[in-house]
């Protein structure tokens, strides 16, 4: 597994190289000031929309300058192939309060929530360097109240400052995003995407949320405060939040640290199988998937899950995805508690109570573990592992929050250096509990296992 895994981290280095030569490539700039005579005033604030939208369109290259006063922006700007946006560290461009829909999109994005659909027509060659991204939120308002696609909605599954899908040869660095009420980035359907040194302050939801059809991805030193995940990789995810469904694969995601002061402390790396409008069907999976050197998260959630339903009904049809060669690699997990405070995990609750910092409810071919070191409260919760194998369980009122009647196989898990307490493991029983139920939910349905074929402790 290990030479599979420096092949990924080389390849995408390659990825990296290539982008940066695209940039390179690009000439015709300009400097946003030459289109202030498009700027307008809207209720004291001076509103950049049609100056950058012009600038962009004419312009490979657009500089945005330092300035005293921000830049606003009342609507969606769209940025076409072959564009750079280069934003100084200070410059700080903002939505407007009164603006609803997403800050930034390149042209040429599709709907694949109701069917797959070709890349034709796919952008190609967009970066942004530099700036402060804002938006004027003081929360997080929900799917379809901030960061629409437009002001119908027209895309469900968009809820975000910037969208990137129906691309290729994406770059953005050196970006901070401030106050954002949905998803910072949300991407899919996207490929060769390098994503450095981002920084988040003050944002209510995921940093980058990247969904289905990814494949050569690079994200690596990103820091702030993030109201969800820093990075959340839900190839397969419910239709209020993606309108991409597919794989995801060649993925590197390598210093990562969310702010002690992020409100939820989890990473989802999520496949599922998910069926389009016409019966067929696509497995999200993850495949060849490096996540190094991260901390402040308490989960790593690799599970299908479908939106809570009330039991005696069909949950949202799906199944469990696959995922293969995935590494997890210098890794410092303090497990003070479970991700989610259900009653059954604070009390321990001797079927439903298990909980993990991995946990996975997925086909798994193969998964590594090597220099983890995890910090575990046993006398508060006897029932945290390192890994928790198999489906969940959570009870509402009438109510189910997972999906008991799930089964899932993992093949393969490999640990090498793994240490609980400061101590190193010698016997990887003590840090794997395999899950069953055993009609849990008591309604002839909730029976799913999990299953765990071979362990390797080096």
């Amino acid at each position: 597994m290990q030479k599979r895994k420096n092949d990924i981290i080389t390849y995408l280095e390659t990825i990296r190289m290539e982008n940066l030569a695209y940039i390179a490539g690009l000439s015709n700039y300009t400097s946003l000031e030459e289109y202030s005579h498009l700027v307008r005033e809207e209720n004291g604030k001076k509103i950049w929309t049609e100056a950058l939208q012009q600038a962009i369109n004419e312009h490979q290259i657009v500089m945005i300058p330092s300035s005293e006063d921000v830049y606003y922006l009342d609507g969606s700007v769209r940025i076409p192939s072959n564009r750079h946006i280069e934003a100084a560290p200070d410059a700080v461009i903002r939505l407007t309060a009164e603006t609803k829909v997403l800050m930034l999109r390149n042209e040429n994005t599709l709907d694949g929530t109701h069917a797959p659909f070709s890349d034709e027509h796919r952008n190609v060659n967009v970066s942004i360097n530099g700036g402060r991204w804002e938006e004027s939120n003081t929360g997080r308002l929900g799917y379809g109240s901030t960061g629409k696609y437009d002001e119908e909605r027209s895309y469900y599954g968009v809820s975000t400052c910037m969208l990137f899908n129906n691309i290729e040869n994406l770059t953005l660095t050196n970006m901070t995003f401030v106050c954002t009420a949905g998803f910072s980035v949300q991407m899919g359907n996207a490929k060769n995407v390098v994503i450095e040194n981002i920084r988040f302050e003050s944002c209510f939801a995921d940093g980058i949320h990247v969904n289905g059809n990814t494949e050569n991805l690079l994200i690596r030193n990103l820091f702030g405060e993030v109201g969800d995940d820093l990075v959340a990789l839900n190839t397969y995810d419910w239709q209020n939040s993606s309108v991409n469904f597919g794989p995801g694969k060649v993925i590197f995601c390598e210093n990562l640290h969310s702010a002690p002061g992020s409100g939820y402390k989890c990473m989802r790396l999520e496949p599922g199988m998910y069926i389009f409008d016409d019966g067929s069907q696509v497995d999200c999976s993850l495949t060849d998937v490096v996540i190094r050197n991260m901390s402040g998260v308490l989960t790593y959630k690799m599970y299908y899950q479908t939106p809570c339903y009330t039991l005696g009904t069909d949950p949202e049809r799906g199944d469990a995805g696959s995922m293969a060669n995935i590494y997890f690699e210098d890794i410092d997990i303090d497990l003070t508690g479970p991700c989610d405070a259900f009653p059954e995990y604070l009390q321990s609750d001797p079927v439903r109570g298990w909980f993990g910092a991995f946990e996975m409810g997925s086909n798994i071919k193969s998964i590594s573990f090597e220099n983890i070191r995890l910090t575990t409260y046993p006398e508060k919760y006897p029932l945290s592992r390192m890994i928790v194998v198999g489906p969940k369980s959570i009870r509402g009122t009438d109510a189910e929050v997972f999906d008991p009647y799930i089964s899932n196989t993992v093949e393969l898990i490999e640990l090498k250096d793994i240490f609980v307490n400061g101590e190193k493991v010698l016997d990887a029983d003590k840090l794997i509990r395999v899950t069953s139920f055993d009609d849990v939910n008591g309604d002839g349905k909730s029976s799913g296992k999990g299953t765990l074929c071979k362990v390797n402790l080096i």
